[in-house]
This record gives structure tokens, sequence and C-alpha cells, in this order.
């Protein structure tokens, strides 16, 4: 067990230094549609480097690996919040129940919403008077349970809608976990895919600006099809250091993602009593942003009950840095 919990150490640090290679490679960034999925949602999360696939254990983890929700004792309800550059405003929930050997069951959505934008054209610059806005969610159903005391597997079935102006679409999708605990020294393995479905075509229709003989004859074509950001994730976490009321874990991720080049996350959380934590971590081989800080804090609210409130501040290069929310309750 020692050599294994060295090789996957050594694994993930060898992906590390290796990155910078991967860096000059083409990123076919926005060659899929429904970003707003990409987001990452929770603010323990992301403040660890967004390094979750292995360490998420409650509601929340719905968004990183569904395998995690059983770790939901009881009933748990997650609420988060996240204010996106340009004045984009994302949020998220997920309630799980777990029923025992029957397995856990979890009700999860993400939704984002964008100011009024005015709308312009070749003829009309400026802007033609009229304005839309985004309006895209995601709605799901999880089911997790273990196949062993050590391993357990997750799937969600969700729904996904995108609609701007006149142009959308509304689509079905499928994320599926497993998580793996060795019980040695905490040592966890998560894998997880996200948005596995089917390609879609935005309704309606278009006018190609860039014909002139196009535009000039008011000619419109079909949305070519796109693919949704299908995302395959690859964690590990464990306890650097864990006695006397104090726990450090460490956790990696390496991400694999059908609209960029293959990217590393990096984080850790020191807790105190399991009731004050602080977080960090750093994302590698990203064009913007890799810095991540955090803090969070436990505390019982409901007949003995916890409930958590977690914050995370993420760098985004030249863009302002992303400030997140997230509670999360025992009910």
């Amino acid at each position: 067990m020692k050599r294994t919990y060295t090789t996957i150490v050594l694994l993930f640090l060898g992906l590390a230094f290796n990155s910078p290679l991967k860096a000059k490679e083409f990123a076919p960034v926005g060659t899929a549609v429904a970003q707003f999925l990409e987001i990452a949602q929770g603010a323990r999360g992301t403040a660890m480097g967004q390094a979750y696939t292995a360490s998420g254990y409650d509601a929340g983890a719905v968004f990183w690996n569904p395998a995690g929700i059983v770790g939901s004792e009881g009933k748990g309800l997650f609420l988060g919040y996240n204010r996106w550059v340009a004045d984009i405003t994302f949020g998220s929930f997920s309630f799980a129940m777990n029923f025992g050997n029957y397995g856990t069951i979890a009700l999860s959505g993400v939704y984002m919403f964008t100011p009024d934008m005015d709308v312009t054209t070749v003829m009309y610059p400026e802007g033609t008077g009229e304005k839309f806005s985004l309006s895209n969610h995601s709605f799901g159903i999880t089911y997790a349970r273990y196949l062993t005391n050590r391993l357990s597997v997750g799937v969600t079935l969700k729904s996904v809608r995108e609609y701007y102006y006149y142009h959308g679409y509304t689509t079905w999708a499928v994320d599926v976990g497993t998580l793996y605990r060795t019980g040695f020294h905490g040592l966890n393995l998560g894998m997880s895919i996200f948005n596995f479905g089917p390609e879609i075509r935005y309704n309606w229709a278009y006018i190609d600006y860039s014909n002139p003989f196009s535009y000039k004859n008011n000619e419109t074509r079909p949305f070519e099809k796109q693919s949704l950001p299908v995302n395959f994730r690859v964690g590990v976490s464990f306890d650097i250091y864990n006695a006397d009321q104090n726990r450090l874990i460490f956790a990696s991720d390496m991400v694999h993602s059908n609209n960029n080049i293959e990217y590393y996350n990096f984080g850790m959380e020191y807790g105190f009593k399991k009731i004050f934590f602080l977080r960090g971590g750093y994302r590698i081989n990203l064009d913007e942003g890799g810095l991540t800080l955090g803090l969070g804090v436990k505390f019982p609210w409901l007949d003995g009950r916890k409930a958590t409130i977690d914050y995370s501040y993420a760098d985004r290069g030249i863009f302002n840095g992303i400030h997140r929310f997230s509670m999360g309750f025992s009910l």
C-alpha cells in the first residue's frame, strides 16, 4: 500500500512538471456550447484550486463527482452563489437524501443570468434599440450508492437549456463518477465524466455577415451541430497530517476537456477542530488565472445539526477576481 501511495503522488507531481510542454498545444476553446456548465460551483472546491474530484463528500459534490454525495448524512442542502466577470450571475443548489443501503438521491440545478445587452447588427453597430439577455440553466437528478464499503458510484441525468435572443436549444446530458476510499492516510481516488450527451443545433437560422451576398439578400442558413463541453476528471486526495485536532489535506486533479487542452489543479485544506478551515490552490496550463484562496467555518445550527459557510477567491488574470460563496446544511 505504501508503494501505491508513493506512486500516485509521484504521478501527479510528474504531470504538473510536464504541463508546460503542453501549453504550446492548440486549445480548441469555445468549440463547445453550454460553457456555463464548466463554471465551477461551490466555494470549498474552488478555494482548493478545483482539485475536488476525490475530496467532495456532501450534497455539493454532485457538481464535481456524483459518487461523493454518499457522504451526506440524512438530508443535506447545498446553496452556491458566484459573481462572474461582466456582471454575470451564477447560482446553484443541491438537495441530497441518504437512504442507507438503498443509496443516496440528490436533486440539483445550476442557473446563469446576464444583464440586458444591446442588439447590434452590421447596419446598426450602435444598437437597434432592442435588448436581449441570457438565461441558461440545468437541472438534474442523481443516484449514488456504495458498491463495497470503500467504493461508491454515482450517475446524474440532467436537462440543459441555453437561449439567447431567438436562438437556443434544450437537451439532456449524463454525469458519471466513482470514488474509492482506500482507508490509508485518508487517501481517496476519484474519477468522473461530465456533460456526456448528444450534439445539439440552435433553433432558427442566422445570416452570415462574412458573406456579402448572404447579408445583402437576407439569406439565412441553419446552425451547425455542436457538442456539449465534455470533461473527464481524475483526482486524488490524502492527509498530509491528521492528529491533535489538526488536519492538512492535499488534493490534485487532472482534467481533460473536448474544448481545451489538459490542465492540472492542486489544492490544500487545513482544518482546526473540524470547525475552522483555510484553503489554497493553484491551476496549471490555463490562459487566465492560477491562484485560489478561501476559508470556511462549520457550526451547529438546528438540534445539533451542522451548517457550513465557505468563501473563495480565484485569480482570473486580466479579468476581475472571482468571489464565490456557498452554504451547506444538515437537515
